[in-house]
């Protein structure tokens, strides 16, 4: 009958955007947002797939705007990757609450974005290259391009986890701060010095050394990606936390320890740097064409 009301779909915690047209995603999102939060849902994951990101960022801006939306962070590999974002309704403690209402988002979402750009160059990097180019050295004791990028993903891969511990065990200790922060000079010199052109050369521990052998490029890049990925989402995850007091051992050595601020515009710096010096290899005389 016409006069019949329309059926109102259960809301679930995930919402995948593939069976809408792009130009619903807005509105669709906003109003999942809101019925999801009317429901009592609080942890969402919203799919919106990798493409080139359009639909990724469209989401983002609705989240950002969004007064219901309390963090938001790319999924875990597991569940999506930056294929998909896990949204936080909310539900936070009163403390969070209060630090999270003083501090501003611009810190965390500049880091997020760099990360995204430094993602973004490696991609622009190794796209076209050959296998011979990817592997091609410009001289003895010099890395290859895809060395440069196996060593970016073992170090990523060594600080999310340390990271990710530490933003555990900060949280469960409700150790939060509003800002701004202070940093000592040796951290702030450190994270300004790591960036390129390198002002200095130190040899990478043995953990992090490049691994011996012949790379192949498609599987390099996926592991320098979810490393890159993993450390933007902990890089938004660190809202609301005493960026200074709270710790993070180095892989390298455990009694250096740096606060959590630093650590994390350091591992980004020092994609930074490795994709430079990469960038180097592509420009060197000899270069396999």
């Amino acid at each position: 009958m016409d006069d019949e009301e329309p059926v109102r779909l259960p809301i679930e915690d995930v919402l995948d955007l593939h069976t809408f047209a792009p130009r619903d995603v807005k509105a669709v999102v906003e109003e999942y947002i809101e019925e999801a939060h009317r429901n009592g849902l609080r942890a969402l994951r919203i799919i919106h797939g990798r493409g080139i990101g359009v639909q990724r960022e469209m989401v983002r801006k609705v989240l950002e705007r969004s007064r219901l939306v309390e963090s938001f962070r790319d999924a875990p590999a597991e569940a999506g990757g930056w294929g998909a974002t896990l949204v936080t309704l909310g539900d936070v403690t009163a403390a969070t609450k209060k630090v999270q209402s003083k501090q501003t988002n611009s810190e965390f979402t500049a880091w997020a974005r760099e990360y995204d750009a430094a993602l973004a160059d490696a991609e622009d990097l190794v796209k076209g290259l050959t296998h011979d180019q990817f592997n091609w050295r410009p001289g003895a004791g010099k890395w290859s391009i895809g060395e440069c990028l196996d060593h970016l993903a073992t170090s990523d891969r060594m600080f999310v986890a340390r990271l990710s511990a530490a933003i555990e065990e900060a949280r469960k200790q409700k150790r939060f701060a509003e800002g701004p922060f202070r940093y000592s000079r040796l951290q702030s010199w450190f994270l300004r010095s790591i960036e390129p052109p390198p002002r200095f050369r130190v040899k990478a521990p043995g953990g992090f050394a490049p691994k011996a052998g012949v790379y192949e490029p498609g599987i390099t890049m996926d592991e320098f990606r979810k490393g890159n990925r993993e450390l933007c989402r902990l890089a938004l995850d660190a809202k609301g936390l005493d960026l200074v007091t709270v710790k993070v051992a180095s892989p390298a050595a455990s009694f250096w320890k740096w606060s959590i601020g630093i650590v994390i515009p350091l591992c980004v710096g020092h994609e930074r740097r490795h994709l430079y010096q990469a960038r180097q290899v592509k420009q060197s005389a000899g270069f396999p064409k």
